[in-house]
């Protein structure tokens, strides 16, 4: 079968919030071949990547995505690799080509895992899934005691281990302090707790240096994203000084850029988007490598469960990588965008739908509802 058509969807909440929080919108894909439909979740700035998907050719290693998928065979995975390769070569010279893709090649699997009435997992060779344990992932408190509020009541949830992220942590080392030790005091000794600080460091070696014994006596699991993903020297320099367990990859946009990371920045988690390293093939790719590595590796999603389904396959029955991203303060277009939902268990873990595809239903009123409105004309002809 072909693709036939390929449907853009810009959704967005009402009001975007100056807050790291990437559910508050969303480019969705729709692939329809052979009487089937494909759905997909770019993790990118919408507007940016529907021009990267329709742009005019500006040479031959700068064409629009559209060009490389519409019309293509999709009848089994080396079709899909073959989209991929394609891809790679036309729109090497967009930045943003693995952001869009990516969400693309999710659409691509989920098709082809309907057509071959099977979950995507068992397109990239896995005959089950092992449950994940369930990190909560969510925001520091604006105060100390904010943060202790949220921990007590995700550890009232069921969930054994939780990730504080962004807000202002990282500005200053006494208020970070109070942070962690509400967050374990709230949550006891027995959960597991992570600490994303968003590369507020940049590259400031020292800055980071510096708080080793505040994460030491929070015990922390992992240490994530101390500075910019390519910083691989930066990741190296801070683990050999405080033997740190490091986490990060979320922002690696390529299979390479995730294994350098592994080579070179010495973290001890990998933690890689569906939506933005060039969709769940790549994912897999570099799951096998990490695992080689003796690194685990960790889904990183903070949108939709479309998004969170598609990051779970990698490494769907994985024993070695067994820790999962579950986002816990999504904005409502991401909770609604799709009919059902992936669910703690009485164990703090998640599962992986068995479902055909990702075996995530899309709310198609959902898309109306939160869907902008964009028309692109190019020397007055619409192209969007």
């Amino acid at each position: 079968m072909k693709i036939e058509n390929i449907e853009l969807y810009y959704l967005s909440m009402p009001k975007i919030l100056d807050e790291a929080d990437g559910s508050q919108d969303a480019l969705i894909v729709k692939l329809e071949a052979g009487g089937l439909v494909g759905w997909g979740e770019c993790e990118a700035s919408p507007l940016t990547s529907i021009a990267n998907f329709i742009c005019p050719k500006s040479h031959s290693a700068a064409n629009p995505i559209i060009t490389s998928v519409l019309n293509k065979n999709i009848n089994n995975l080396d079709d899909v690799k073959k989209i991929i390769n394609e891809v790679k070569h036309k729109s090497l010279m967009i930045a943003q080509t693995p952001h869009t893709f990516s969400g693309i090649e999710v659409a691509l699997l989920d098709l082809l895992g309907k057509k071959e009435q099977c979950p995507i997992y068992s397109l990239l060779g896995y005959e089950k899934t092992t449950p994940k344990v369930a990190y909560a992932s969510v925001l520091f408190g604006k105060t100390p005691q904010e943060t202790f509020n949220i921990a007590k009541s995700i550890k009232e949830k069921n969930f054994r281990a939780i990730k504080f992220g962004w807000q202002n942590f990282g500005k200053n080392i006494q208020l970070d302090e109070e942070h962690l030790i509400a967050a374990r005091e709230a949550i006891g000794q027995e959960l597991h707790l992570m600490v994303d600080v968003g590369a507020i460091w940049g590259t400031n070696i020292e800055e980071a240096a510096k708080r080793n014994n505040i994460f030491n006596n929070a015990k922390i699991t992992w240490l994530e994203e101390p500075f910019y993903s390519d910083a691989f020297f930066e990741y190296s320099e801070l683990y050999k000084k405080t033997n740190l367990p490091l986490a990060g990859g979320e922002s690696c946009h390529s299979i390479e850029s995730a294994k350098n990371m592994i080579r070179f920045g010495k973290v001890k988690f990998i933690q890689i988007d569906a939506g933005i390293a060039g969709g769940i093939i790549a994912g897999k790719e570099i799951c096998d490598f990490a695992e080689n590595c003796d690194v685990q590796y960790v889904n990183h999603t903070f949108t939709s469960h479309l998004q969170l389904s598609a990051s779970l396959q990698p490494y769907a029955d994985s024993s070695k990588s067994f820790f999962a991203e579950f986002p816990q303060q999504l904005k409502s277009l991401a909770w609604d965008l799709t009919d059902n939902h992936i669910s703690l268990d009485n164990n703090g873990n998640i599962n992986i739908p068995e479902e055909i595809g990702h075996g995530m239903k899309i709310n198609k009123k959902a898309l109306e509802q939160y869907k902008v409105d964009v028309d692109i004309y190019i020397n007055k002809e619409k192209v969007f």
